[in-house]
């Protein structure tokens, strides 16, 4: 059982992380996050775990940036500049 710090729930079984609320980048913009998933033939996160349309667990690797679409964990917008 993985349980998420954010929202408490079993990351096996969660639909959606309800304790990501919103992307903090460095200058003070706050955007919520992205839904996207890409085509899972299990119709969930095949990182996460989330169901198709929910809000990823934070650190996921399939979460995109609300801000560019990229990969949010590797895009760049969250580095301090």
């Amino acid at each position: 059982m993985a349980i998420c710090p954010w929202c408490e729930k079993d990351m096996h079984e969660a639909k959606t992380c309800s304790g990501s609320v919103e992307v903090e980048f460095p200058d003070g913009t706050k955007l919520p996050p992205s839904k996207e998933h890409f085509n899972e033939p299990s119709g969930r996160c095949h990182d996460c775990n989330i169901e198709h349309g929910g809000v990823h667990h934070p650190g996921c690797d399939v979460e995109r940036c609300p801000r560019c679409g990229g990969q949010l964990i590797s895009c760049g917008c969250l580095d301090e500049t």
